[in-house]
């Protein structure tokens, strides 16, 4: 879906950016899917599951002062030394896209935009303070499904990956958010990723075994929502994409209530 280089220099970013920061270490979106589903869908298919091109972390912030939280000793240690740059709610880095080496920016300006990649850092908030903007200029991306992976046990699984330990949510945790966002995405590759992560997760993940556990996480109106934007060329693309029957991924999409 994304080529190889692209993957592999936002693992290596993933990897200084687990190496750089303190824990808890939350990894959401698409590199958390393929650190939960890879080993079964190894099995299945013989081939790795998806990388993600973006960097996707998880910050809780409930009863803390701003300026003493890991998301502002975070924000700090990606900026002043790994020399990400914000935009809007984001940070940047402009890679060049086949030797994966960084450009600065009068180096960029000089390149054709095929030859630049970007590689994102997504820090994503379980709410957001009264004060945050006025601190740190921007309104950031909040998700409160994380208030679950940080006060609930059981609601993160832990692993070691480049000599730290890192969490990452469960499976339902994360195959809710991706449910809320697809609907939101105005990029159909992102989109079709989405489809192809939820499929991931519902067929390789631990999912819950009672009815109706989506709905009581995030409610009818965003399965709905969901439903409403979700297409068939959507599903035979993501089938194509993970080399999985349509009439698999169906099933699987169908099993927790979403078509």
């Amino acid at each position: 879906m994304y080529a190889e280089t692209e993957t592999e220099i936002s693992q290596a970013h993933l990897k200084q950016v687990i190496e750089c920061i303190e824990g808890p270490i939350v990894i959401l979106g698409g590199w958390a899917v393929q650190f939960l589903v890879n080993e079964g869908y190894r099995e299945v298919t013989g081939r790795n599951y998806l990388g993600s091109r973006d960097i996707d972390l998880g910050f809780y912030m409930k009863g803390q002062n701003v300026d003493d939280t890991p998301f502002a000793k975070a924000y700090s240690a990606l900026v002043n030394d790994l020399g990400f740059r914000p935009l809007s709610f984001r940070l940047f880095k402009e890679m060049h896209a086949e030797t994966g080496e960084p450009l600065d920016m009068e180096t960029a300006r000089n390149l054709p935009s095929h030859q630049i990649f970007h590689i994102y850092v997504d820090m994503v908030l379980d709410r957001i303070p009264e004060n945050f903007r006025e601190r740190f200029g921007f309104t950031p991306i909040d998700e409160p499904l994380l208030a679950h992976v940080f006060a609930e046990e059981g609601r993160h699984l832990e692993r070691e990956e480049f000599g730290k330990t890192i969490w990452i949510p469960t499976a339902d945790i994360l195959l809710a958010m991706k449910v809320r966002a697809l609907p939101d995405r105005d990029k159909e590759h992102k989109r079709i990723k989405d489809v192809c992560d939820i499929a991931a997760l519902t067929l390789f993940g631990s999912m819950p075994g009672e009815e109706g556990w989506l709905e009581e996480l995030i409610g009818k109106e965003d399965i709905d929502r969901f439903k409403e934007v979700l297409t068939r060329e959507d599903i035979e693309r993501a089938s194509e994409i993970i080399a999985i029957e349509p009439v698999a991924v169906e099933g699987a999409l169908t099993r927790i209530g979403l078509v």
